[in-house]
């Protein structure tokens, strides 16, 4: 895949963020998108993203932390059928398991879930439906979405850009005042595997 910068994001969750939206909605027109996809959730590191939408894998990893952003690095973006030694030498090692050693050279998108599924239970596949409502605002990409994650229903808001300023000054702007959550640890929250948050 083509370099592509680390981002810096800010994002916030709640069981409503109408009023952000709204303030969204006066900064810029919307472009809106649904999806459905599957993330990968793994017990074993809250430093690796992996989600699966329209029969793409798609890994970022964090790579650092700056007052309160968090720094995402694309590192794999591949269609299936997935060639094995891309499972083995990356999606694997980025979830924090070991690889099985794989029945053929590629595996198609429901031969690779049902090889999770006969894991240890480390891994957990998430159905997650996505309502994306995305804005440019000057150096920064902002959305607002509403989420079902395993049909729970969630609203989120997230902030990003190379530029960790303009992404701090427009979390500003818009008043936000939550902690940075990023969708590995919201979902985690959802499975019950991370604290829940108080205050939403």
């Amino acid at each position: 895949m083509d370099e592509i910068k680390p981002r810096y994001e800010f994002r916030v969750w709640a069981e409503t963020l109408v009023s952000v939206h709204e303030k969204l909605g006066r900064l810029a027109q919307p472009k809106i998108a649904e999806s459905e996809e599957t993330y990968l959730i793994s017990k074993a590191t809250d430093k690796c993203n992996i989600k699966i939408r329209a029969a793409l894998m798609d890994i970022k990893v964090l790579v650092a932390e700056d007052r309160g952003l968090e720094q995402w690095r694309p590192v794999l973006k591949a269609g299936f059928p997935l060639e094995s030694f891309v499972i083995t030498a990356q999606v694997f090692p980025s979830l924090g398991i070991s690889s099985p050693v794989l029945p053929k050279s590629a595996l198609e998108l429901n031969e690779f879930l049902d090889l999770l599924r006969h894991t240890d239970g480390t891994v957990a596949i998430v159905s997650v439906r996505k309502t994306r409502h995305q804005f440019r605002i000057e150096a920064c990409s902002a959305e607002y979405s509403h989420i079902t994650i395993n049909s729970v229903p969630r609203d989120t808001v997230a902030v990003e850009s190379v530029d960790p300023d303009a992404v701090l000054r427009l979390v500003r702007e818009l008043g936000i005042t939550q902690a940075n959550t990023s969708y590995l640890r919201e979902i985690k929250r959802v499975l019950g595997w991370a604290p829940q948050q108080s205050g939403f």
